[in-house]
C-alpha cells in the first residue's frame, strides 16, 4: 500500500518559498525577496518535498525547473497564499484601492507600444497600487504566466486563448513594412519586390512572424533569404542595414527614418487583435477588477 504524504508539516513559509523561486527564477533571488538566507530557503523547499514525498524542482543545467508534481502544487499553493492575502487585505484601504498590487505581463513589442497607455492612466488614478510589468517571449509563455499566477493580467494577441481563461479585446494593431530609403518601390508592396529582399524577422511562432508569413502567403511568394533575431528592437535597424525588409507594428516602424529607412503600407487589414488575458476567479484581485473595468 502506497504511503500517504504527511501534510501535517506543510507550512505557509514553505509554500511561499516555492512560489518565490517560481516567480523570481532562482533560489538566490527568492531568498533576497523573502529576506532570508539561501540555505534557509533551500531547507523550506526540501522539508516540503519530504512532507509531500515528491520532488518539486529538478536541476537543468544551472537553472531549477518545476517537476510535474511542482507544476500541480504551484497553482494550489498560490491560491492558498492569495486567499490568505485577501483575508489580510480586507478593509477600507483595499476596497478603495489605496493599497494592493497588480502584476501585468506582455509580449515585448506590446510593453513598448500598447501597454503604456492603459497602465499609465491606471497608475495616475490609483497611485497606491503597486504595479509590476513582466516581459514574456511568446503566446504560450503568456498563457503560462496567467495559469501559474505569475501575472494577474497579460497583454497579448487575442486569439487561441484557452477555454479556462478569459480575454478582453483592447485594440487592433496595424503593421507596416520597413526597408532602406533608397529601395526602388512601387506604390504598393508586391511579390516582385518581396522576392528580391532579405526578410528580417522574429523566429516562429511569434505573432510578428505569423503576421509577416501571412503577408507572403497572401501575395503568393516566399522570402529569398531570412535573418532571424529574438531582439524586437533590432528588427528595424537590422533590416535597413542589411538592405532587407521587416514587417512590424506601425508604431515600431516610425523609427525607420532615424536609421535611414522608410515605411511602406501593407495590404489593408494586416495586423493583430490585441487583448488582455486573465483568469475568471471568485477571489479576483480588486486591482485587477478595476483595471479590467478601466479598459
Amino acid at each position: 500500500m502506497a504511503t500517504q504524504p504527511d501534510l501535517s508539516g506543510v507550512s505557509l513559509p514553505q509554500i511561499a518559498a516555492v512560489i518565490a523561486v517560481v516567480d523570481y527564477g532562482s533560489f538566490t533571488a527568492a531568498a533576497d525577496i523573502l529576506g532570508i538566507s539561501q540555505p534557509s530557503l533551500s531547507r523550506r523547499v526540501q522539508s516540503l518535498e519530504q512532507s509531500l514525498g515528491v520532488p518539486i524542482f529538478r536541476a537543468v543545467g544551472r537553472t531549477m525547473q518545476l517537476t510535474d508534481a511542482g507544476r500541480s502544487l504551484v497553482p494550489a499553493g498560490r491560491r492558498i497564499l492569495d486567499e490568505l492575502a485577501s483575508i489580510n487585505a480586507l478593509g477600507t484601504s483595499t476596497r478603495e484601492l489605496k493599497t494592493g498590487s497588480l502584476r501585468i505581463a506582455g509580449l515585448p513589442s506590446l510593453i513598448g507600444s500598447v501597454l503604456p497607455e492603459y497602465v499609465g492612466k491606471f497608475h495616475q488614478q490609483h497611485p497606491g497600487i503597486h504595479l509590476e510589468i513582466l516581459s514574456v517571449q511568446d503566446h504560450d509563455e503568456l498563457v503560462e504566466a496567467i495559469r501559474l499566477g505569475s501575472a494577474d493580467a497579460a497583454f497579448g494577441v487575442s486569439h487561441a486563448v484557452p477555454s479556462d481563461l478569459e480575454t478582453r479585446l483592447v485594440c487592433y494593431q496595424e503593421f507596416s513594412a520597413v526597408l532602406p530609403a533608397d529601395t526602388e518601390t512601387a506604390a504598393e508592396l508586391d511579390a516582385g519586390l518581396l522576392g528580391t529582399l532579405t526578410l528580417v524577422s522574429l523566429p516562429q511562432p511569434t505573432s510578428i512572424r505569423k503576421v509577416t508569413d501571412e503577408v507572403y502567403r497572401s501575395l503568393g511568394c516566399t522570402p529569398p533569404r531570412v535573418i532571424t533575431t529574438v531582439q524586437r528592437d533590432a528588427l528595424v535597424p537590422l533590416s535597413i542595414a542589411s538592405g532587407g525588409i521587416t514587417m512590424v507594428p506601425s508604431i515600431m516602424a516610425t523609427t525607420a527614418e532615424v536609421y535611414g529607412g522608410k515605411q511602406m503600407p501593407l495590404p489593408t487589414g494586416t495586423g493583430r487583435a490585441i487583448g488582455v488575458i486573465y483568469r475568471s476567479d471568485p477571489f479576483q484581485n480588486p486591482a485587477l477588477a478595476e483595471f479590467l473595468h478601466f479598459l
